[in-house]
């Protein structure tokens, strides 16, 4: 299920708050709440890059390293697609692999992530495969005057 609307209103809440914009505030009290599965990864994947206890930018001490703003650019691109997110949902989708202590290991947590990874190419995650990110790469909306 695609919800343009707040697939779009996701894609500028994002480029705001990674760019240091608008504060973690800001960014979780206009995250739009929505059916279409993209929306609650996305925000559960960025809840790790941030204090949820203090107001804040992503800026100083908190802001991103650069292969983190490309990361999230690709969760940005794949927001202004109409493609649909395909990956079943799993917390922190967009983060992985985690480091997981003696415990998570005995739950079998690394054997749960690895075969969540393997159900399309994770490198491109929120896109499932090669196809679908080139496809969005080759007609961006950004970048379209559309």
């Amino acid at each position: 299920m695609i919800d343009r609307e707040a697939r779009d209103q996701m894609a500028e809440l994002l480029r705001h708050f990674i760019s240091g914009q608008i504060t973690n505030e800001n960014f979780e009290e206009s995250t739009p709440n929505s059916k279409d599965p993209v929306i609650p990864a996305v925000w559960d994947s960025i809840w790790l890059f941030y204090d949820d206890f203090k107001e804040h930018k992503l800026k100083g001490e908190w802001e991103l390293p650069k292969e983190t703003k490309n990361l999230m650019a690709r969760w940005v691109m794949f927001l202004h697609t109409n493609e649909e997110y395909k990956w079943p949902n799993f917390s922190y989708a967009g983060v992985r692999p985690l480091k997981y202590g003696w415990l998570s290991r005995l739950l079998g947590k690394p054997l749960k992530e690895k075969k969540f990874m393997e159900l399309g190419v994770y490198s491109l995650w929120p896109f499932i495969n090669t196809e679908s990110y080139n496809n969005a790469k080759s007609n961006p909306k950004l970048l379209s005057n559309s």
